[in-house]
């Protein structure tokens, strides 16, 4: 195994969560060709909770304020347990981009 990523399924979403490739294998399309697949195999809108919006942004997520509960929980248990010194954005599928 390489990677992963996983979809977790909410009642009116999927949170794209869980993303990670190992070190030295980085930089190959790992993580995109993972992002693709879940977002081929998600049944509802897509969310996600992260700290590297331009990344994402490149494979058609774009930032919003505007989320289902689920999320707004992800996003407050990041800001109060994940400490980092970015910001953490909540970010929507809108389409691809790539």
């Amino acid at each position: 195994m390489v990677g992963f990523g996983r979809i977790r399924k909410h009642y009116g979403c999927d949170e794209f969560c869980s993303l990670g490739v190992i070190e030295k294998k980085r930089f190959n399309g790992i993580a995109r060709a993972l992002i693709e697949a879940r977002i081929k195999i998600a049944t509802q809108p897509i969310f996600l909770v992260c700290i590297i919006p331009d990344y994402f942004k490149k494979l058609g997520f774009k930032i919003v304020t505007q989320y289902p509960a689920e999320i707004a929980d992800k996003l407050n248990y990041c800001n109060a347990e994940l400490m980092v010194p970015e910001p953490y954005v909540v970010m929507k599928f809108v389409g691809n981009k790539v």
